[in-house]
């Protein structure tokens, strides 16, 4: 048998799915059993002698081996391909994969968007204010730390000469909204959120993930 004579990767494709369209196949529930497994080596074997009627009946079940590891191999390949990432570059894609202490204003910020677009507010302005803080730090406007309240960051923020009186007041302003709207008893709502972004804005902070380069 020459490695001319195997079957190419079509004829193999709908070998499979003829045998998997056959009726058999059409009406069991719960996963493949083995007596549908062994009818499916039968059916493959058939298939493989029909293409080589002068071999033996060891090569005939080697070349079903093959060509059905192979055709296993492709499978686990795209379901592999087809599966979320979880490397570097996928934690970048999704911002909520990213370990809190290690994202940025950027990742704050879409995460604010995509908060928003769900009506969670209350979640979005959360998002909002930690992306506004950390855009501070980035200009040198403030320290970030944990433990620190938003009243903490708009003294410093005032406090210091780095930003310019409007983007003070902006921040002032914008702290002072975010603590309404975030802590507040009433609920959230869309246009309450559309205006934090805009004080947002006025601190020197767009309400973009584009904000950050």
């Amino acid at each position: 048998m020459s490695q001319e004579q195997l079957p190419s990767a079509g004829q193999v494709s709908r070998a499979l799915a003829d045998i998997l369209a056959g009726p058999e196949f059409q009406a069991f529930e719960g996963g493949l059993s083995s007596r549908v497994l062994a009818e499916l080596w039968v059916r493959f074997l058939d298939w493989v002698r029909g293409i080589f009627p002068g071999i033996s009946e060891s090569q005939a079940e080697l070349l079903t081996v093959v060509v059905a590891a192979v055709c296993l191999g492709a499978v686990a390949f795209v379901v592999l391909r087809s599966l979320p990432q979880t490397g570097p570059q996928s934690a970048r894609r999704d911002p909520e994969g990213v370990p809190v202490e290690r994202r940025t204003a950027r990742d704050w910020l879409r995460i604010a968007g995509e908060r928003a677009r769900a009506a969670q507010y209350r979640h979005a302005a959360t998002a909002l204010y930690q992306g506004v803080v950390l855009t501070l730090e980035r200009r040198g406007a403030v320290d970030f730390h944990p433990s620190k309240t938003p009243g903490e960051y708009a003294l410093e923020a005032a406090g210091g000469g780095v930003i310019d009186e409007r983007e003070k007041a902006g921040t002032a302003n914008f702290i002072r909204s975010f603590q309404e709207l975030a802590f507040g008893h009433e609920t959230p709502t869309s246009a309450g959120y559309r205006g934090l972004e805009r004080l947002a804005g006025q601190a020197g902070c767009e309400a973009t993930p584009e904000a950050e380069k």
